[in-house]
């Protein structure tokens, strides 16, 4: 599924592009390219900027358990993992199933790092 970066709507369509691509004969190849004002890497709006700083906390203050998190987050709902913030990734039937269950999680607005281009 995509969703829009900003607003987060699914409502999103592809536009029809023509990118300019120079021939490699044709680059400067001493000159290292620069990413453009602009560049998707950085945050532009006040909303892509208060993910960028929820994203660095999380991952500052939490260990990342991967694909394990649906078994992690459980054990330590039943107290036998210990108790610390986690984040990772699970399959949607996964987190239904620990909302069901009554297991506290809530779905990230990023993908984890190793995820993301």
């Amino acid at each position: 599924m995509v969703a829009c970066a900003v607003c987060g709507s699914a409502d999103v369509e592809k536009a029809m592009m023509a990118p300019t691509v120079q021939a490699a004969r044709k680059r400067d190849r001493d000159v290292p390219a620069q990413p453009s004002e602009g560049a998707l890497s950085t945050p532009a709006s006040p909303a892509e900027q208060a993910l960028a700083r929820l994203r660095k906390e999380i991952e500052k203050n939490s260990e990342y358990v991967g694909r394990d998190f649906a078994r992690e987050a459980r054990d330590i709902h039943a107290g036998t993992a210990p108790e610390r913030s986690i984040y990772g990734e699970a399959k949607p039937e996964e987190a239904r199933k620990l909302i069901e269950d009554g297991v506290p999680v809530t779905p990230l607005p990023f993908l984890p790092g190793r995820k993301s281009n």
